[in-house]
């Protein structure tokens, strides 16, 4: 079972300054978060009210963009996103920049989780992301791969995907059975940065993957089972919504768009489609069947089936190397990443696909298969960074490549023996 972290000793920093030249005296205090030993929260009065900006970091690193608060008196801001024993700063300016107090404090280690290890400086984003193995955690990664927020999950289900929850207050996580989404017990789980409050609402039979609405709604995979032409069970997949007050409905089924008949399992020991990757595009829901090899677009309010690329089903005619077993995968423009389990003779890879919706064709332009031969038969991950740089996780090996574009490996992670991780998703920041 995951280890449960030892709670962080409860402490707090006051700091108070003479009035600054606009007459404004703040009184501060820092409370280490007592469940999580990387987070602290900062509160503090002004008087008279005023507007104010929360900075934070450690050494010279600030590590998010000015926290603005409204002319007020009272104000609280949680700090995330710093690592394990580390002397942090925190400062408060008012509306022009100009300091009206400051302190440190001191993080706790983080406990249970051994540190990664990590070539490069920098993977260029903040990473959220799950553990599996010897825990079960939805954790925070910084971009020097150090762990700064963590919640250890002692359900006994796998936690395979976390995400920031959009409001900026903590992070929200799915868990089921990685081995068959079917389990009774899976759920929708809410942490506070500070883990003091933390939101289970059950769901049964969720899948692998979901995205966050802008209002708080999650949408998720989920297992779905039907009886066949022949009186036989058949497990297909369908998309669920889970409202912030915990209802849920299903709102598409993969039966609206296949059919067992007419489009098989390539692996049926796992049943029929297994959706097992889940994205957003201009409203509406990208789907990834592993069990057919493709990806179908969803309306995201008619729940109508739009184009399908890859597979037996695909739409568009696959010129070049192709994907089998492919999991999370990232669409922009013209362009398709997909991250595949075991398309080339067993081995895993990144694969880069131009789709031509005129003529109807996807051409893989750009492949990745790292040199450690990492693999990764389930789960992985791909993403195409700002710079042109791809994102490419390999789950199961525990090794996550910044791959610069001409190919060379610019930042690699690597877990330590014996866990391994879900699905990764990168921001500019610690927060939204």
């Amino acid at each position: 079972m995951p280890l449960r972290p030892p709670f962080f000793a409860l402490a707090t920093l006051a700091a108070c300054v003479d009035p600054a030249a606009d007459g404004v005296q703040v009184a501060a205090t820092l409370t280490p978060a007592a469940a999580v030993a990387t987070v602290g929260t900062l509160t503090y009065t002004t008087e008279p009210a005023a507007r104010t900006q929360v900075r934070y970091g450690h050494g010279d690193v600030e590590l998010i963009r000015p926290l603005e608060h409204t002319g007020a008196v009272a104000h609280e801001e949680v700090l995330v996103g710093l690592p394990g024993n580390t002397e942090a700063w925190w400062r408060i300016d008012d509306e022009a920049g100009a300091e009206l107090a400051s302190g440190t404090w001191s993080t706790g280690p983080v406990p249970a989780i051994s540190p990664p290890t990590v070539v490069g400086n920098d993977a260029g984003a903040w990473i959220t992301t799950t553990l599996l193995g010897s825990v079960y955690a939805a954790v925070g990664l910084s971009p020097r791969g150090e762990v700064v927020w963590y919640h250890f999950d002692e359900s006994g289900l796998e936690p395979v995907r976390a995400r920031p929850l959009p409001d900026g207050t903590g992070v929200v996580y799915t868990r089921g059975d990685l081995g068959g989404p079917d389990s009774a017990a899976s759920a929708v789980v809410t942490v506070s940065w500070d883990g003091a409050t933390v939101v289970e609402t059950p769901v049964p039979d969720l899948g692998q993957d979901f995205v966050v609405e802008g209002d708080g709604a999650v949408v998720a995979l989920a297992a779905e089972t039907r009886a066949g032409t022949d009186g036989e069970s058949v497990l297909g997949n369908a998309l669920v919504r889970v409202e912030t007050d915990g209802t849920w409905a299903r709102t598409w089924s993969t039966w609206d768009c296949f059919d067992p008949a007419l489009h098989p399992s390539n692996d049926p020991q796992l049943g029929w489609t297994w959706a097992n990757a889940l994205d957003e595009a201009d409203g509406d829901y990208l789907v990834g069947l592993r069990n057919l090899s493709s990806i179908v677009r969803v309306d995201g309010e008619s729940g109508g089936c739009g184009p399908i690329v890859g597979g037996d089903a695909s739409e568009y005619t696959m010129v070049g190397d192709t994907w089998r077993h492919a999991h999370q995968f990232h669409r922009w423009d013209d362009r398709l990443l997909v991250f595949d389990n075991d398309g080339a003779d067993g081995k895993s890879r990144a694969l880069e696909l131009v789709l031509d919706d005129v003529q109807a064709t996807a051409t893989t332009t750009w492949t990745y298969v790292p040199d450690t031969g990492a693999a990764s038969f389930v789960l992985g991950d791909v993403a195409r960074l700002a710079d042109g740089s791809t994102w490419v996780a390999f789950s199961l090996a525990g090794q996550m490549d910044r791959v610069a574009p001409d190919g060379s490996v610019d930042f690699r992670l690597n877990t330590a023996l014996g866990t391994v991780f879900g699905y990764t998703t990168l921001a500019d920041a610690p927060r939204p």
